[in-house]
């Protein structure tokens, strides 16, 4: 799939959490029944996703809004008991690469991710693809989802399947018509509605990473082509990118490195990026403070550092607010973020107030 935040984890953690796992004898809450996968019918009108990774800070979200959690990494049973005390499912996030598909044991890993799943009490499976998309491995995915869905269902009933999709449905390859296919054996196809700037065709200027206007097409795409608009998860960025500019004209016109990508003069592939509460940390320290761009309907900022002028574009409560109006227009089946501990959780009254406004930006009126 397209670059996103999930590949900062480190896959090699990930793989040793998903095939180490020994069976768990007893429930680890206080209430047995906590243990037990949600039933399917314990199902949401809107559905609201939280990536986690790795912490404690899952403790301070909002769980009156979430509905699944997606671990990526560390297996946490107080988190397990916490979630499910809420009505909330937990899922793990595994990786498919190739090797899993086209080497003489394929969909063997299937069982063992299934075990592991099963023997921590957790409720599904979100993949996602670290591979890229290309036709041959994209060919392979509707029946790889099939054979998911038949095993999951049958050994945990109500388990919940989800797979990442690109920003947007290409129909330009046979990759778009798979994904679909793919599609009717998953419960909720979140489709990530950044990383636009990994290709930059016309310029090579930073830019909003999830612009509104592609937002719509990319989620309309989908529509089009065969998704069930109710299986659909907008998956909206928590995070943001610090671009180094070559030539500062004007703030909203800082030229970038020449980055070639896949074809596209240039990419924000090498851009490092910033997590929403470094973002508000460094905010303050600008020398333009929050600017708003009304095409791209994203905020962004400019910072010096020595000699070099910086542009941070970002997703902040306003411009995810105008996002999450896409729930009800195409009839969405939920919202996501990456990552839910990219907010600062700290007893900051500033800290907290503003990530308070980040969680309600996800929650349409």
């Amino acid at each position: 799939m397209c670059r996103s935040v999930a590949g900062l984890l480190s896959l090699a953690v990930l793989a040793l959490w998903v095939t180490s796992i020994s069976c768990i004898e007893d429930c680890p809450c206080e209430k047995p029944t906590l243990c037990h996968p949600l039933s399917a019918r314990k199902r949401h009108p809107v559905q609201l996703f939280a990536f986690h990774s790795a912490g404690k800070d899952w403790k301070h979200y909002d769980w009156s809004k979430i509905t699944t959690v997606v671990i990526s990494i560390i297996y946490d049973a107080e988190l397990l008991c916490h979630a499910h005390a809420h009505n909330a499912r937990v899922v793990a996030e595994v990786a498919i690469g190739k090797d899993d598909l086209f080497n003489r044991r394929a969909r063997s890993w299937i069982g063992k991710k299934l075990n592991a799943i099963q023997e921590r009490y957790l409720d599904g499976v979100h993949l996602r693809f670290d591979s890229g998309l290309d036709a041959a491995f994209s060919a392979k995915l509707p029946s790889l989802f099939q054979d998911i869905k038949t095993r999951f269902k049958k050994r945990i009933p109500g388990s919940q399947i989800s797979f990442y999709t690109p920003w947007i449905c290409n129909t330009s390859t046979t990759v778009c018509s798979d994904l679909v296919s793919a599609s009717k054996y998953a419960d909720y196809v979140h489709v990530i509605s950044f990383d636009v700037q990994l290709h930059m065709w016309t310029d090579c200027f930073a830019k909003a990473d999830a612009p509104y206007q592609q937002t719509l097409t990319g989620i309309s795409s989908y529509i089009k082509n065969g998704v069930n608009s109710k299986k659909m998860i907008l998956t909206v960025p928590w995070f943001g990118y610090d671009y180094t500019c070559n030539r500062f004209i004007e703030a909203g016109r800082c030229e970038i490195e020449k980055n070639a990508f896949e074809g596209a003069p240039c990419s924000n592939s090498g851009t490092p990026k910033l997590l929403y509460k470094e973002i508000m940390e460094l905010l303050p320290k600008s020398m333009s403070g929050r600017i708003w761009d009304d095409d791209l309907k994203a905020p962004f900022f400019v910072y010096k550092k020595g000699k070099a002028f910086h542009e941070v574009w970002y997703d902040d409560p306003e411009s995810i607010s105008l996002r999450t109006t896409f729930l009800k227009k195409f009839q969405l089946g939920g919202i996501g973020m990456l990552n839910a501990d990219f907010a600062n959780y700290s007893s900051d009254p500033i800290a907290a107030m503003k990530t308070e406004e980040m969680w309600n930006a996800l929650c349409p009126p």
